[in-house]
């Protein structure tokens, strides 16, 4: 039902089975150490293409983007591989409230998928075709991204924020070593198609205003043209590559049972651009 009533104030992140399915020993488990790579390549992102409800409009898109995210947590089959492990990878991680991020190892492992392999052997994992992705650090990761020679371990300076979404056509001010910079969306509302009394969202864009090089540049964060009891969500702003300008981690999901955290950097950026998005990994709940 696409659908979504205005003013949600509770905007759930639905990861891919996240509970606590068995997994095999360590000795079956895929492990790469901490690496810190120099040249970014393309990376080539998953896809929900086969999905019935994929929003054909969705902003950004998951392809072609210069680096690889992640999370941790138990995947479907076809939402990460074990090779992943070797690109090297960084991780923005929380300490007692406060955002670091640092080179992690990950390990990449069978575990039993509680969808997919419902009608396989829960204790043969040879049947299994879910992964986990575990980190080395025992702090919680936000997200993990590929590693990078723009990236460096360092705390990051983060905005605190009220609310971790923008209202339709609402905005969110805030301000980053003396700049000012506006989160806006615009979005039409419309009776909502099951109760008329009800309003619904549609052709929803986020957009971050700011000002570079003495001009103003109003930048498209992300789009959508319309929500399934979802919302796009600030999960962190702050300055992941340590260049002195705000880096933005959003999930922007558009549906409650895909989660899509996706990373935008400042270094990364074009002339006309306050930031890019470099690297968003999606995954579909149970």
């Amino acid at each position: 039902m696409r659908k979504i009533i205005v003013l949600i104030l509770a905007c759930v992140s639905v990861v891919a089975c996240k509970e606590s399915p068995k997994t095999v020993n360590e000795s079956d488990s895929l492990v790469a150490a901490d690496t810190v790579v120099t040249n970014d390549s393309i990376a080539d992102s998953d896809s929900i293409d086969s999905m019935e409800w994929i929003d054909e409009e969705l902003y950004p898109k998951s392809k072609g983007l210069p680096l690889f995210v992640l999370t941790t947590g138990i995947f479907h089959e076809d939402e990460t591989s074990p090779e992943m492990i070797h690109k090297g990878w960084f991780g923005i991680f929380q300490d007692r409230g406060k955002y670091y991020i640092a080179p992690t190892t990950l390990t990449i492992q069978k575990a039993f998928d509680v969808i997919s392999d419902e009608e396989a052997d829960e204790h043969n994992s040879s049947k299994w075709t879910g992964w986990e992705v575990k980190t080395s650090h025992i702090d919680t990761s936000l997200v993990l991204i590929s590693s990078s020679s723009r990236l460096s371990s360092h705390d990051i300076k983060t905005i605190p924020l009220e609310k971790d979404f923008v209202e339709p056509n609402g905005k969110i001010i805030f301000t980053y070593n003396g700049s000012s910079y506006t989160l806006y969306s615009t979005a039409d509302l419309v009776p909502s198609e099951y109760n008329k009394n009800e309003m619904s969202i549609r052709n929803y864009k986020l957009y971050l205003r700011g000002y570079k090089e003495g001009k103003e540049i109003n930048q498209l964060l992300a789009a959508t043209s319309y929500f399934d009891d979802a919302m796009f969500e600030i999960l962190l702003i702050g300055d992941i590559d340590n260049d002195g300008f705000p880096d933005l981690v959003l999930n922007t999901t558009y549906h409650y049972n895909l989660y899509r955290p996706t990373v935008y950097l400042s270094s990364f950026a074009d002339k006309d651009q306050l930031v890019k998005v470099v690297g968003l990994h999606e995954s579909v709940g149970c």
